[in-house]
């Protein structure tokens, strides 16, 4: 896993920024970034928190403890929709068997006309 430095190059970079013009977002100097990206000195903790706000990461990606560098908000939406499908499975598992089969049919049923949409779709561009 990339340190932190060669984590701020590439976010930098990624932005298309230079050292100056990160540095003039955290209020630091060219060299100090090229200090961090070099691993020469490390950003202290609001530097850290303002980096991460900024290329919308998280602390932990920057700080090598995750190599997931979604957005904190799409994280969130991932946390929401994972709770959201453990409770319709959870509930799904309460049902009775005949209702559980007739719901696992409807489901069916919707999968084999999304494919069949998507295979009309496909072959009227042909």
């Amino acid at each position: 896993m990339a340190h932190l430095g060669e984590l701020i190059a590439e976010l930098r970079q990624d932005k298309g920024l230079t050292q100056k013009e990160l540095g003039d977002i955290l209020c630091v100097s060219s060299g100090t970034i090229s200090n961090y990206e070099n691993g020469v000195h490390l950003p202290d903790v609001d530097k850290v928190i303002a980096l991460a706000n900024f290329f919308h990461v998280t602390t932990d990606y920057l700080l090598g403890r995750t190599s997931s560098n979604l957005p904190v908000d799409m994280l969130q939406q991932t946390v929401t929709a994972q709770k959201t499908l453990g409770d319709v499975m959870a509930s799904f598992a309460k049902l009775p068997a005949n209702r559980q089969v007739a719901l696992s049919l409807i489901i069916s049923d919707m999968e084999v006309r999304q494919m069949i949409d998507t295979y009309s779709k496909t072959g009227d561009s042909k």
